[in-house]
């Protein structure tokens, strides 16, 4: 009987720490994406014009794009 709680308390840990592992694999590549990643909504010089990308809040710039 000993044996079997042991089993189920090992067996336990170890979806625990699965888990925890994901989750934080999550939250490390969520991070990335939206913090380090930077705006989506910005505006992009292609070819010489300004291109909306997203739904910038901020205007069209007004100086020249390189």
């Amino acid at each position: 009987m000993a044996l079997k709680i042991n089993f189920k308390a090992s067996r336990s840990r170890k979806l625990l720490k699965i888990l925890i592992i994901i989750f934080a694999t999550i939250f490390i590549l969520l991070f990335i994406r939206f913090v380090i990643g930077g705006s989506e909504d910005d505006w992009i010089c292609v070819n010489g014009e300004w291109v909306k990308h997203g739904v910038p809040s901020a205007p069209m710039p007004t100086e020249p794009c390189n």
